[in-house]
């Protein structure tokens, strides 16, 4: 080429709707895992990093706060699935709970839900929309699901839980909203694995209804009477 031509610039990256949402949840999510607790993220900063131009990230969502769902729908897929498994039994329900509580503590102990965590709190006076999205993209994504799951159990007589919604809202805030607060300011480290089995353990005898280990069971009325 002669060094007077200007060198050919390429036509952009086409990208389907899909693969451009894909593209920018990837971004927003690389975003949050690198600032943490110290997270926030404008669209034209997440259309940057995506190598994308901010007039398409408005084809495929309409605000931050939509995007702030796909961001809490892929983190909580991991988990949610788990309760797509197979149950033909008491004891594969306790298994199926088990494992999705393991995932969602890892996913709501992860850099990029502490990160929005942080955004909905901070901006809840400024933008409460950001608080809104947060917290009903995790109840979708997460509560409800888990009370969908719940429900099912009980009608096949699996699980005793006679109030889906309290005993999963319970068993979410046991298992990571508390953790979640605390790695929010920086004090303390994620669970470990013994801590994180121990934890998960203590949940599912709270929702089966199982007496603690080493804990012997009340004596009902019954009982003490014949002493």
């Amino acid at each position: 080429m002669n060094k007077d031509e200007r060198p050919k610039v390429g036509r952009p990256a086409t990208y389907t709707p899909a693969q451009l949402l894909d593209r920018l949840v990837e971004a927003a999510i690389a975003i949050l895992d690198e600032q943490a607790a110290n997270a926030d993220f404008s669209v034209a900063q997440v259309a940057q990093r995506a190598k994308v131009s901010k007039r398409s990230v408005y084809m495929v969502i309409s605000s931050k706060e939509e995007l702030i769902g796909h961001i809490i729908e892929r983190g909580a897929k991991v988990a949610t699935t788990m309760l797509d498994a197979p149950v033909t039994s008491a004891q594969d329900a306790r298994a199926v709970l088990g494992r999705f509580l393991v995932e969602w503590v890892r996913f709501a102990c992860s850099a990029q839900a502490i990160g929005l965590y942080v955004m909905a709190i901070r901006e809840r006076s400024r933008f409460p929309a950001i608080g809104e999205a947060y917290y009903r993209n995790r109840n979708k994504h997460g509560l409800d699901q888990l009370v969908a799951w719940l429900e099912r159990m009980h009608r096949k007589d699996f699980c005793p839980v006679p109030d889906a919604l309290l005993t999963a809202d319970l068993a979410l805030n046991m298992a990571a909203s508390e953790r979640q607060r605390i790695l929010a300011l920086g004090i303390d480290a994620p669970y470990g694995e013994r801590e994180l089995d121990e934890r998960v353990e203590f949940i599912l005898q709270f929702v089966f209804r199982e007496p603690a280990a080493g804990v012997r069971p009340a004596a009902s009325i019954s009982d003490r009477s014949k002493e």
